[in-house]
């Protein structure tokens, strides 16, 4: 060794770190999006429409609709819908359209049928108090009087040559409004061969139950391309996504298993199935939001004008166009299930037993402040897992009267989108779709006082 080797300075760099992977790497999907996330992808990424967000304009009321429109509006180019979905609305516009009508004329058939139901009641009361027949045929004509006020209200709101003029498309207003909305954001359908290649991989991925799409095989009888709709929806979204180099928000009203992941009842985020397949297959991270959410986002992100009204008219419609009974659900919450939840929830849970019943006397919600007003809570009280007693007595009342189909979260926070990960909330909900439900089982409750469940 010479001199100067010898004397030569030791480099005090470290050492390069070793090559290998983070942890989430192979494993985006489970990372919950930040503020931040959300802000970027709505004013940077490309928002798609899947079909029922569109078919749904039908079923909204108009200040929904209103909202919605406005937020597609105000995703300029942003705002993509791929072919397949234009594909399915048309196909399916004209039952949405019908979807008022029918919806219209089936509860004014049940309606129906409970009236003789109690018409029958009070016959039987009419005769243990041997009541004349002119004063018994009053009370039922009181009855009957009530029911034609009732329907005659009913059918006010949705009126039937309202839906026959929407049949135009030189008049229909919902086209009205998407046609420029939609102008040059619609994706090209596949070339021949490319959709025969498409549709044999949606096939196989059926088969397999590869997301997405696996969920709608029973629609393989419809003789089309509808057991796979889902998977041409997403392998165009993933064209889009490779093309425009930016990540992909996906507003769906579809809640099935095959889209998102799901645990112990509760909605986590996409499948992560889903979320590598896009970041492999473009280098874009997935979003997905259902059209509720998405108008809550859009009042915090985008500044448009939404009432907490509107979110629950979404959230309601949504709910009542879930899957079809025969998608494989035995069972859906009965007054009796509910009762017995209650009952539960009153014992060992009563602070949220009493914001359930505060929630549905006042439209649904109750914020934060009416919690520790309920609660006796000192204000600096976090509320994270406030709502976990009621998901884990739901599923145990739900398995003990064998219900498959149900919403196990009836007690849902109201995050601020802003705060959103920090476990600091607005307040509560109670889905719209359990509202009547709940409140019948509640007067069930206090009149009867069933058992509860053996859970």
């Amino acid at each position: 060794m010479t001199d100067s080797a010898a004397h030569a300075p030791q480099s005090s760099a470290p050492p390069p770190p070793p090559a290998g992977n983070g942890i989430f790497d192979g494993f985006a999907g489970y990372m919950t999006p930040t503020p931040e996330d959300w802000k970027r992808v709505l004013n940077q990424g490309t928002v798609v429409v899947d079909t029922n967000v569109l078919l749904n304009l039908y079923r909204y009321n108009q200040e929904a609709r209103s909202s919605l429109l406005e937020t597609l509006e105000k995703l300029g180019n942003r705002l993509w819908v791929p072919h397949q979905v234009m594909s399915e609305f048309w196909r399916a516009r004209d039952s949405a359209i019908n979807d008022p009508e029918r919806q219209l004329q089936q509860s004014i058939e049940a309606l129906r049928e409970k009236i003789e139901s109690a018409k029958g009641d009070l016959r039987q009361w009419v005769n243990r108090v041997s009541l004349d027949r002119e004063s018994a045929g009053k009370l039922e004509g009181l009855i009957d009087g009530a029911l034609s006020s009732v329907v005659e209200e009913m059918e006010s709101v949705v009126d039937a040559r309202g839906i026959e003029v929407e049949r135009d498309t030189s008049k229909d207003g919902v086209l009205a409004s998407l046609e420029p909305l939609l102008a040059g954001k619609i994706g090209s359908p596949f070339a021949e061969q490319e959709k025969e290649k498409a549709v044999a991989e949606g096939k196989r991925r059926v088969a397999a139950q590869i997301p997405p799409g696996y969920k709608d095989r029973k629609k393989e009888s419809r003789g089309d391309d509808s057991e796979v709709g889902d998977y041409l929806v997403w392998a165009q979204l993933i064209q889009e996504s490779a093309s425009r180099q930016t990540d992909v928000l996906l507003v769906t009203g579809d809640g099935k298993e095959d889209w998102w992941r799901i645990q112990s009842g509760e909605t986590l985020g996409p499948r992560v199935e889903l979320v590598e397949e896009l970041l492999q297959k473009s280098g874009s991270r997935l979003y997905m939001v259902k059209p509720e959410r998405l108008l809550r986002l859009a009042r915090e992100i985008l500044e448009v004008a939404v009432t907490q009204d509107t979110v629950q008219n979404v959230e309601m419609v949504d709910a009542e166009g879930g899957p079809a009974p025969d998608e494989g659900y035995v069972g859906t919450w009965n007054y009796a299930a509910l009762a017995s939840l209650m009952k539960l929830l009153r014992t060992a849970a009563p602070v949220q037993a009493d914001v359930i019943e505060r929630a549905l006397e006042d439209g649904g919600y109750v914020s934060r402040n009416q919690v520790y007003e309920i609660g006796g809570y000192d204000p600096e009280r976090m509320l994270k897992g406030f709502t976990r007693p009621v998901t884990r007595l739901s599923l145990q009342v739900a398995a003990a009267y064998d219900l498959v189909r149900f919403e196990p979260d009836l007690l849902k926070p109201d995050y601020d989108e802003m705060k959103a990960g920090f476990g600091w909330v607005d307040g509560f909900r109670v889905p719209a779709s359990v509202h009547e439900p709940l409140r019948k089982a509640l007067r069930l409750l206090d009149d009867d006082d069933p058992p509860a469940a053996t859970v």
